[in-house]
């Protein structure tokens, strides 16, 4: 017997054969009266069963942000830089040219690095003076025609497409999706489907909260039901398993009896680097590698004035520790900066801070952020799991057993250590963990922090510290390529991956 259709199906068939032409779901829902969600739900179900097509279609379009729609109006920043050199003969003078051009120190670097990108001017020095000189005659830009065809409303054109992903990239324009559903019905089941509209068997086809509330149910028959029919399969919910992943890292890690513990994400450079023995003038302090804060506020406090004293004596001389520090001014108003944490070392530092007196077992997994490029091994965003051991007598020994044992319980298979050099630790080590796809990759890098570090805080016993990237952990012990997986919204990505300890 074939199945029922439900009152929902039954209209919707009879207005498509009607019809007898392909059309969209939205105008459908118009001809019944009724809300698209639903006839889409309908067509989902009918398409399911092979009865109707259903092709879903997808609309991208474009609207300007607020800097794209004030570079509509006035022209791109690089736009208008060249063009002030072409009338100042061609050659002129950075500032002679800016000025001329109206641009504002913020678009002035936007309109330099594009205009050399473009290739559309030639930047040299003399004199001690910045001149730009023009390489070609005119400046077609892509992405202004872009900004121009948005701002008067009209379409982009295929020639264009190239230019979208910049203009997106810049942020001068947001694309958005709409989808857009059309059905018919499949030729080949006219003949089933005119069965299906016959068969008008009388009765309770579907029982609704409403006719179970009112009792009109009572006395009325019931329309056959298949029950051997299986039901769809439903997915629910469940972690993401980068989520499960650190998770058990972190009961392997209270199993081995250290105490979780937790930081701020915003930071003064005092915690993030200072207190680390990071020297002022490191490269790694730019903001090309760390990320600064400033709104609401670009620099902190310092609160423990006694301990900010010893730090910088530590930079400055060396202090009690026997070395001879940086030979550097300690500069106030650097290590008061905020930023964004770049590691969770910090956190250490500020528990040790708390906990002077040995033996302290400490972990922290938690989130960190570095100005990367984003490629399968580095993004702006990870996760470290940090740990610190203090005691007497500890060694380097006792800090590579730990990695070891942390690394196995997790499904590392192969684990080599090498000498590291950091500036917080001494001696210092790099762990590799073997990847099926990517070889050797460094996941665990680690130390015995130096006097600098620890003599500021009065602590003299040996504290064993390492970060270990739970991120490439994962992707070593999960056989994953791509660090970009860990952060995917991919469903059937998340639901066909477990991690299996």
């Amino acid at each position: 017997m074939n199945e029922q259709l439900t009152e929902g199906e039954r209209s919707v068939l009879t207005q498509l054969t009607e019809i007898s032409k392909r059309i969209e779901a939205s105008k459908l829902a118009e001809h019944l009266g009724q809300k698209e969600e639903r006839i889409v739900s309908i067509l989902n179900s009918l398409a399911q069963r092979e009865l109707v097509e259903l092709e879903i279609i997808e609309i991208v379009s474009y609207s300007l942000t607020d800097e794209g729609r004030t570079y509509a109006e006035k022209g791109l920043p690089e736009v208008r830089l060249f063009k002030a050199v072409k009338e100042l003969g061609g050659q002129a003078t950075m500032d002679e040219a800016v000025s001329r051009a109206g641009i504002s120190q913020k678009e002035k670097g936007i309109a330099i690095s594009w205009s050399r990108k473009n290739g559309w001017l030639k930047i040299t020095k003399s004199d001690g003076k910045t001149l730009f000189q023009t390489n070609t005659d005119e400046a077609n830009s892509d992405v202004e025609a872009i900004l121009t065809k948005l701002s008067s409303k009209e379409e982009i054109p295929k020639s264009l497409a190239k230019g979208i992903k910049t203009a997106e990239d810049r942020k001068l324009i947001l694309s958005s999706i709409t989808k857009k559903f059309e059905t018919e019905i499949i030729k080949d089941k006219e003949e089933e489907i005119s069965d299906l509209l016959e068969d008008t068997i009388d009765g309770i086809a579907d029982l609704s909260a409403e006719i179970l509330k009112t009792g009109k149910w009572k006395g009325k028959d019931f329309k056959p039901f298949n029950v051997e029919i299986q039901p769809p399969h439903i997915n629910y919910g469940r972690k993401h398993p980068y989520a499960e992943f650190n998770d058990w890292l972190r009961e392997i890690l209270i199993g081995l009896g250290f105490t979780e513990w937790f930081g701020p994400y915003v930071e003064t450079e005092f915690w993030n680097n200072d207190v680390l023995f990071v020297p002022q003038d490191h490269v790694a302090r730019e903001e090309q590698d760390q990320f600064r804060v400033h709104k609401p506020y670009d620099h902190g406090s310092i609160i423990d004035e006694k301990h900010y004293k010893q730090v910088k004596k530590v930079h400055e001389d060396g202090g009690d520790t026997g070395s001879i520090g940086w030979e550097a001014p300690f500069s106030k108003e650097v290590t008061t900066r905020l930023c964004l944490r770049s590691h969770t070392t910090p956190v250490s530092l500020r528990y040790l801070s708390e906990h002077r007196e040995s033996p302290q077992k400490m972990f922290i997994i938690e989130r960190n952020f570095r100005s990367e490029t984003l490629s399968a091994r580095h993004a702006q965003e990870f996760n470290q799991c940090e740990g610190i051991i203090m005691d007497k007598g500890l060694t380097l020994r006792d800090l590579m057993g730990y990695i070891r044992e942390i690394c196995t319980r997790v499904g590392i298979k192969k684990l080599k250590f090498k000498p590291g050099q950091f500036p917080f630790t001494e001696p210092s080590i790099e762990g590799f963990a073997k990847h099926d796809k990517l070889g050797w990759i460094e996941v665990a890098p680690g130390g015995i922090f130096r006097p600098e570090v620890t003599y500021p805080l009065g602590i003299k016993d040996s504290v064993l510290a390492w970060g270990i990237g739970s991120g490439r952990l994962y992707m070593a012990a999960m056989g994953i390529d791509d660090i970009r997986e860990l952060y995917s919204r991919d469903l059937s990505w998340i639901r066909r991956k477990y991690f299996i300890p």
